[in-house]
């Protein structure tokens, strides 16, 4: 049977370019018979529009004009051909572009973090699918605005959340099912200990969001312009609303940057995997490093309570530790990961356990990096296409952002009777 060929518009900024260029546009390609890209807004290389519009812009607005068939009015180009060797996508000047063009099916928001809401929002608007990076937004109000612009947008238009590790075989085929094998969890570790990396923000160098807020050009890296929404006004906003006004120090911006970039990749796994924790204490901030302890009570995961320690963290040693371990008795079972958009970096299952002599008995499972986007991409297309379940839906990474919350509340509680340097 012939799969429906969507055609992709795709916006991205920053650290996102690198994914979009890295990972995803070699793996669009060779998904022929189902996406084409079309056209693709840079806005690190955009310099002749700005990269935000105000709020009122995009509120309530249903694009119906644009340049069908991928003929842009500039007919500007990238290049002739990418660092892949793929054939140049056409470059469109300004996001409205995008989003107003009626060939365009999908958009592919990766701008950075503070532009998540606005611009998917306004795709949803405009009736156009949309997978947005990881996270969906930054606080609660606004996930739950994008599941509200969900529900009433036209022509069905729905929201998909890119975290492509969680689609990786090797979790559904062997991990899933060997955690769920064990007789009881014992105890559990996230943890993400990652050095220098260009290819993800946490690691990256790169301006902070506390240079933003403080007035900072943090815009004019990305094409902002005076009189427009800029991207720390967005940011501000965003962190008034998850912080309920709190101060918004460095410590606390620093954390929340940091939950955002990396941390929720791994978070979000650990949700996959154990399901969403029914309790967070000993919060433990010493940036960069950060640990937490997650508790599951005894009414899920076999009828015992166990404890979870998530660690993470990042520093200046050119490697990347990252696993989610789970303890039984007689087996452990660990999934082993790189840091997120770095090609070559292949997601293992490793499953441990004693023979009959006694000895370690040590088991390991790959999935590519290829495959694993592949299959990102193609439950994605079939989420749109065709109704099937997907697990990265908008209401589960609301998830997220909540469990971002709960971290902020457990600090907020324990501030004046533990030390660290939060407060």
């Amino acid at each position: 049977m012939t799969q429906k060929v969507l055609r992709v518009g795709i916006l991205t900024a920053d650290e996102g370019a690198q994914a979009i260029q890295g990972i995803y546009l070699p793996i669009l390609a060779a998904l022929t018979n189902t996406y084409r890209v079309a056209v693709i807004y840079n806005a690190s290389r955009s310099t002749k529009q700005t990269l935000t519009e105000t709020r009122k812009t995009y509120t309530n607005v249903h694009y119906t004009s644009g340049h069908a068939n991928g003929h842009h009015k500039n007919g500007a180009t990238i290049a002739n051909r990418d660092e892949n060797g793929q054939k140049s996508v056409p470059r469109a000047d300004s996001v409205e572009e995008v989003i107003s063009d009626p060939s365009i099916e999908l958009i592919l928001n990766f701008m950075p973090n503070e532009y998540h809401e606005i611009y998917t929002v306004a795709a949803l608007n405009a009736g156009k699918h949309v997978m947005v990076e990881t996270p969906l937004s930054l606080s609660i109000q606004s996930a739950r605005r994008i599941i509200d612009a969900e529900k009433h947008a036209p022509n069905g238009a729905k929201v998909f959340v890119a975290c492509a590790r969680r689609y990786a075989p090797c979790i559904e085929e062997v991990f899933k099912k060997e955690v769920a094998s064990l007789d009881r969890i014992y105890y559990a570790r996230c943890r993400n200990i990652a050095g220098p990396s260009l290819a993800h923000t946490a690691t990256a160098p790169r301006k902070k969001i506390w240079d933003a807020l403080a007035g900072a050009a943090y815009g004019s890296a990305v094409g902002e312009n005076k009189g427009k929404t800029s991207g720390s006004q967005l940011m501000h906003g965003l962190l008034q609303e998850m912080f309920l006004g709190e101060e918004l120090t460095k410590e606390r911006i620093a954390l929340c940057e940091f939950l955002a970039s990396l941390g929720c990749h791994d978070l979000g796994l650990m949700r996959d995997t154990l399901g969403y924790p029914d309790a967070i204490s000993n919060i433990s901030v010493n940036e960069p490093y950060y640990s937490a302890l997650f508790h599951y009570d005894s009414g899920r995961m076999g009828g015992h309570p166990f404890t979870l320690m998530y660690e993470t963290g990042t520093d200046a040693v050119p490697r990347c530790d990252a696993h989610l371990a789970i303890y039984g008795d007689t087996k452990t079972v660990s999934i082993q990961y790189g840091l997120p958009y770095v090609r070559g970096e292949p997601v293992k299952v490793v499953v441990e356990t004693a023979d009959e002599n006694g000895e370690m008995k040590r088991t390991e499972s790959l999935s590519g990096w290829q495959e694993t986007y592949e299959q990102e991409l193609k439950v994605l297309h079939a989420y749109l296409t065709q109704g099937m379940m997907a697990k990265t839906i908008a209401r589960d990474g609301l998830q997220d952002v909540k469990l971002f919350y709960q971290i902020f509340e457990q600090y907020d509680r324990q501030c004046g009777t533990i030390r660290t340097p939060l407060g």
